[in-house]
């Protein structure tokens, strides 16, 4: 019986309140909406005493989704709660029913726990690991003949980097041939209420451009026969709340050299004094050489750049000549791309596998292209490039096989 009023999306009432089924099976595009309504229906599973499993990517983003999921809805239901950030897990003191957060990046974490729900976040990303889903996850539902697992993600494939059967596409199989006990429900990203079709088109517009098969996948939820080798994985790609204090700020741009070609990249990034670098501006667009200008300075006096790093290849003293009309100060570091693109990111995907690098605020386009450019596919990775070129001045300087300097007058911003 339910006992809270959290208000569900009609997709989201389908999901957690329409079907007892056992092993219930979500297929979705990105940016759906399905974390908010699966904490939401966890806290009321849990304040009936029932013991429940929430299963993500990565540890951090459990403190994250805790802070901006979790902890809102009990507050503004003046539900009183303890988590314990340490081991994990949201307890109540008027019951026996519990939340238990774990990452699969800590697979050994994974207590062997029978459980009344599992909800696994991002199960495309969650269940490449084979190992932990047949030895972690399907022990912890047979304590309960009523348990039920509720795997919801973008499909990652068929098959796992080993050529096995990716385990979301089994359990996607068994749900569409209707194996007793299984549930399949398939949404896109256009069945997100909170997102108007304009957003969702640009997004499948901005996938398209860089690998138009993978658009099935990411927009419309579809398992395809093709692999996609990404540099970047989700998992990757972590995100804080707010910046820390900065040292260095730098934007990186790549231009071009008019508007109808591509995309003017454009992105700031700083330099904490934790060693980490933090990813958190974003302007890039289709712009003339005169618009492009105007907003690299705009763009650099609003984060307080100290340096501006711009390709050269588009035309050296072109590409200084136009951000100078409009910035005779800030110091311009003029880099050669002698490289290709594939090269001069390895050393950049590295420092995101070490958590080194972190997202702040609106980066979704920028990390969607992240996460669907393949090297020698599709367009041209503009944003990928600009960012590329902030951090290696950030993060990995000198590192002059990546990179010819021409320096100028320079001040720093305060």
């Amino acid at each position: 019986m339910r006992t809270l009023h959290f208000k569900y999306t009609e997709q989201q009432e389908q999901i957690f309140f329409e079907s007892n089924a056992r092993f219930n099976v979500v297929t979705k595009g990105r940016r759906f909406g399905a974390t908010q309504g699966g904490i939401q229906f966890l806290i009321e599973e849990a304040i009936e005493g029932k013991a429940n499993l929430w299963g993500d990517t990565i540890n951090s983003n459990i403190d994250r989704y805790f802070e901006r999921y979790c902890k809102p809805a009990l507050v503004k239901s003046k539900i009183n709660f303890n988590f314990n950030s340490q081991q994990k897990k949201l307890t109540f003191p008027f019951c026996d029913g519990f939340i238990d957060f774990r990452s699969a990046d800590r697979p050994e974490n994974w207590e062997g726990f029978g459980y009344h729900n599992i909800f696994l976040n991002e199960a495309g990303i969650i269940l490449k690991n084979d190992y932990l889903y047949t030895n972690a996850v399907l022990p912890m539902l047979m304590d309960f003949s009523n348990s039920r697992l509720f795997a919801i993600g973008v499909p990652k494939g068929k098959m796992n980097k080993s050529d096995k059967e990716h385990k979301f596409y089994t359990l996607y199989l068994n749900a569409l041939n209707k194996q007793k006990g299984y549930r399949l429900l398939q949404y896109t990203s256009y069945d997100n209420i909170f997102l108007s079709n304009d957003d969702i088109e640009e997004l499948e517009r901005e996938i398209g451009n860089m690998n138009p098969q993978m658009v099935q996948q990411e927009i419309y939820g579809k398992f395809v026969d093709e692999s996609f080798n990404a540099l970047w994985q989700p998992e990757m790609i972590r995100k804080v709340d707010a910046l820390p204090a900065l040292k260095r700020v730098v934007l990186g741009v790549d231009p071009t050299a008019s508007k109808d070609g591509d995309k003017v990249g454009i992105i700031g990034a700083g330099l904490g004094y934790d060693g980490n670098a933090y990813v958190f501006h974003d302007t890039t667009g289709n712009y003339t050489p005169a618009q492009w200008g105007t907003i690299v300075y705009n763009s650099g006096k609003e984060i307080q750049a100290d340096c501006i790093v711009a390709e050269k290849n588009q035309g050296g003293e072109m590409v200084e000549y136009v951000i100078r009309q409009y910035d005779p100060i800030t110091r311009i570091i003029l880099v050669h791309a002698i490289k290709g693109k594939e090269l001069r990111a390895e050393p950049i995907v590295s420092l995101y596998e070490q958590s080194k690098v972190f997202h702040t605020g609106n980066m979704w386009a920028l990390e969607n292209e992240m996460l669907t450019w393949i090297p020698g596919q599709g367009g041209s990775p503009n944003r990928i490039d600009a960012m590329v070129y902030a951090l290696i001045e950030l993060m990995l300087k000198p590192l002059t096989e990546y990179r010819d300097m021409n320096l100028t007058t320079s001040s720093r911003r305060l």
